[in-house]
C-alpha cells in the first residue's frame, strides 16, 4: 500500500490506524505472505466486521507439511544423515590394548 500511495510504510502504517479507529476500513480476510507465510491484513474501505486471523500453524505441523514435499532422494539422504549422527564412534580394541583407553 506504501508504494501505491507514494509514501513511508509507516506513514502507511499510522494512516491505516487512522482510518481503523474511525472505522472506515477493516480487515477483510488475511492472506499468507510470499516472503515468509506469515499473515498478512487485506483492508477494505467500509464499515463491516474484521476477519478472524488464523492460528499460527505449529512446528509439527511445519516439519509435516516440509517432509511431504520432499523427493525420494531427499529423504534416503536426509535418513542417512540421522543415521550417521546417531553412530557412536568405537575405539578398536587393538589400538587400545597398545596405546591404554582415552577417557
Amino acid at each position: 500500500m506504501a508504494e501505491t500511495i507514494h509514501c513511508t510504510d509507516r506513514s502507511a502504517r499510522l494512516l491505516i490506524l487512522r482510518l481503523r479507529r474511525q472505522h472506515l476500513v477493516h480487515i477483510q480476510e488475511w492472506t499468507r505472505s510470499e516472503v515468509r507465510g506469515i499473515p498478512v491484513a487485506v483492508y477494505r474501505y467500509g464499515i463491516g466486521i474484521d476477519a478472524i486471523k488464523p492460528l499460527p500453524t505449529s512446528v509439527s505441523d511445519r516439519v509435516r507439511k516440509w517432509r511431504r514435499k520432499e523427493s525420494l532422494d531427499d529423504k534416503a539422504f536426509r535418513q542417512a544423515r540421522d543415521r550417521g549422527r546417531k553412530v557412536k564412534i568405537r575405539r578398536d580394541p587393538l589400538v587400545a590394548a597398545f596405546f591404554g583407553e582415552v577417557k
